[in-house]
């Protein structure tokens, strides 16, 4: 019921996830042959698309012809915010396209646009997804996402939870690691009813930690309809796989996906982790941005086959992974997967929070309309973090006060931040910019 309403208001708005669903379905029916033949040619129109209709990627592309895609330049992120100040349609074409930003967890933040075909054709590979995995779209999620917080983020707090209504959902804090609060959403957990969970990795994991080490029953004993996990955001190993089934008596599987360009891949039953190639190309290349040997890994490149508002054509998502083929639709899975993996920040109260916790302090600081080209957050004392930054713009007095109260309002009062201007910021693990990492010695 809760995701026919949703189709229903969804179709009213413009997006038709049931036309796209039949689409992606009958792709299903294509040899592999014929299924490659068919993307190589929606690769090929997209990247024309762009051509034709944007200056700015004409002029970045050099017009290079689609004989050589492998040629094509790889498009970064920091081209993408360049590319916002060529356009400066954002907001203009709001009920024409769906609008968002990217949670800058690679430390290079920035708003885009999505057609609504493409935003639809994302939802039906979700929903579909999630059906294999005995799980749909409307069943009772229990949510473990960030979300804006504070005056500036009303509209879109009032705009969630309306859509959490809908969607037959409930998102938990996951800024407070206390013993206090993993009570509080067990014993919501127990009285809600839940079909799913679905959520980031390393605030899931220290709520399943919760559970084992106090000894309670796991959450499919307290909740038996409980059909399973699903993690995404930070890395999700085997071992923490682990430690998440036997704090939740269920089944995890792992989502990989960005905001920009929605699931990139997820895990089926058997715990295969199938790549999007109905909506997506997926290309791994090396730091020449070679084509690398099939199974090795490099740099992850995606084009959005449908996405006629942004070009991200052989756009760079920033993470390491590798890629195998295979007989089966959708004939490609993904086989490694290296990047977003968190610290986690120790506050002077002796309060956790998950290093993701910077992302929304980064996209309020966004929505004010500060521009950060990229960032990184540095932990060197409980009550000490330095915020780099390369800008694009003149910064003043008001960022880092804009800063400092952000950190508060997520975290705690106390702590200082101190400001550090850069020309560059490296990359600390796997090739990515971490958003935020601890130089405190463990303790």
């Amino acid at each position: 019921m809760y995701f026919q309403l949703y189709k229903y208001i969804s179709r009213a708005l413009g997006y038709n996830i049931s036309k796209a669903k039949k689409y992606l379905l009958a792709l299903e029916d294509l040899s592999s042959d014929d299924f490659w033949k068919v993307q190589i040619e929606k690769r090929n129109r997209i990247y024309q698309f762009h051509q034709e209709h944007s200056k700015w990627y004409q002029d970045f592309s050099n017009n290079i012809s689609i004989d050589n895609w492998e040629n094509i330049p790889i498009v970064k992120k920091e081209d993408l915010q360049e590319y916002n100040k060529f356009n400066n349609r954002l907001g203009v074409d709001r009920l024409n396209d769906y609008v968002a930003s990217t949670s800058g967890s690679s430390g290079h933040p920035f708003k885009f646009r999505k057609n609504k075909e493409s935003h639809s054709l994302a939802w039906a590979k979700a929903g579909i997804s999630y059906s294999q995995l005995g799980i749909e779209m409307g069943h009772k999620e229990a949510r473990f996402i960030g979300h804006l917080r504070g005056a500036g983020a009303y509209r879109k707090k009032i705009y969630e939870k309306i859509k959490n209504l809908i969607l037959n959902r409930h998102t938990f804090n996951i800024f407070d690691l206390s013993d206090n609060n993993m009570l509080v959403i067990y014993k919501y957990i127990e009285e809600g009813s839940f079909d799913y969970i679905y959520g980031y990795t390393e605030f899931l994991l220290s709520f399943s930690r919760f559970i084992i080490s106090s000894g309670s029953p796991v959450l499919s004993e307290i909740c038996p309809q409980l059909k399973g996990c699903i993690v995404t955001a930070e890395m999700c190993t085997e071992a923490d796989r682990k430690v998440l089934e036997r704090g939740f008596g269920v089944s995890v599987f792992r989502e990989y996906g960005a905001s920009e360009v929605s699931i990139i891949a997820i895990e089926d039953k058997n715990l295969d982790w199938w790549v999007s190639a109905d909506r997506l190309w997926v290309e791994i290349v090396n730091d020449e941005y070679e084509p690398v040997s099939e199974g090795e890994s490099g740099k992850i490149v995606i084009t959005d086959l449908y996405n006629r508002a942004f070009p991200f054509i052989r756009y760079e998502i920033g993470d390491i992974g590798a890629v195998k083929k295979s007989v089966n639709y959708p004939f490609l899975k993904l086989s490694k997967l290296s990047g977003r993996i968190s610290d986690t920040i120790v506050l002077p109260s002796g309060k956790k929070a998950p290093g993701l916790t910077f992302y929304y302090i980064s996209r309020s600081i966004l929505e004010k309309g500060i521009n950060l080209k990229q960032f990184r957050i540095i932990q060197r004392r409980v009550d000490l973090f330095i915020f780099q930054i390369v800008t694009i713009s003149n910064i003043n007095s008001e960022i880092k006060t804009t800063m400092q109260k952000e950190a508060e309002k997520y975290l705690e009062a106390g702590i200082v931040i101190e400001l550090q201007i850069v020309e560059k910021i490296e990359a600390k693990y796997s090739n990515k910019i971490q958003h935020f990492f601890s130089e405190m010695e463990p303790g």
